[in-house]
């Protein structure tokens, strides 16, 4: 589950959503709910209550998901859902299957909504890799374990584990890069159906995931402990 193959490939579906819904939909972000958030502040104050009341929906979706992602682990959710990663990743397929079917006149607030609902999904439950924590729907923090593993690198002399890190972390970031190029350059020109491109990408996870199922869940809650006592 936590594989390098498998994070870049999240990776790349995370930077294809945002450029997908920032280009196609209303220059809403999709995953960045930073930008949300500030682009949510600065229109208000310009009492420009229309373009700021766009980003919120977004963010509500986004805490729904979360909040999904980890109801799931319940004790009495794990009956139906069995296998933690391969229910996320067949909840965004359904999600970009639907998307990619409606529309383009379809209005920006179901496709911005859903997109930042399931892209939650997956950026709370796949959260490693190779033991690192990771973002697969964002990349700031991406960035700095990238940074920090090329400075380890050169200063400190720690050669093994930095040069992991950094090889692992500029991979992913590379991968999220090139999901925008591509979800801006499919979006301008397929509009709602560029989005099977993503749900291609997502069916090389799902398919990578199936034989590991056996294991997903104690992975999710190992990984997820991790980053709770790092905080």
């Amino acid at each position: 589950m936590q594989s390098l193959a498998n994070s870049t490939l999240l990776a790349v579906v995370g930077g294809f959503l945002d450029a997908f819904t920032y280009v196609g939909h209303g220059h809403v972000f999709a995953n960045a709910m930073t930008g949300n958030v500030v682009l949510l502040g600065i229109y208000g104050i310009a009492h420009s209550w229309q373009q700021s009341f766009r980003h919120l929906p977004p963010i509500i979706a986004f805490l729904m998901g979360i909040s999904l992602a980890r109801a799931i682990l319940l004790p009495k959710l794990r009956t139906f859902f069995r296998y933690p990663y391969l229910s996320v990743v067949s909840v965004e397929l359904a999600g970009f299957a639907i998307i990619s079917l409606l529309p383009d006149t379809t209005p920006d607030f179901w496709i911005t909504t859903t997109i930042a609902f399931v892209a939650s999904m997956q950026v709370e439950t796949f959260r490693a890799v190779n033991g690192r924590n990771y973002n697969s729907t964002f990349t700031t923090g991406n960035l700095r374990s990238f940074s920090e593993g090329v400075f380890d690198w050169i200063f400190r002399h720690n050669l093994d584990n930095a040069r992991a890190q950094a090889y692992d972390f500029g991979v992913i970031c590379l991968g999220f890069l090139a999901g925008a190029i591509l979800g801006a350059f499919a979006t301008g020109r397929y509009r709602n159906s560029a989005l099977w491109i993503d749900f291609l990408l997502l069916m090389a996870v799902l398919i990578r995931l199936w034989p590991r199922s056996n294991s997903a869940k104690s992975e999710l809650e190992a990984s997820k402990q991790g980053a709770n006592s790092s905080l």
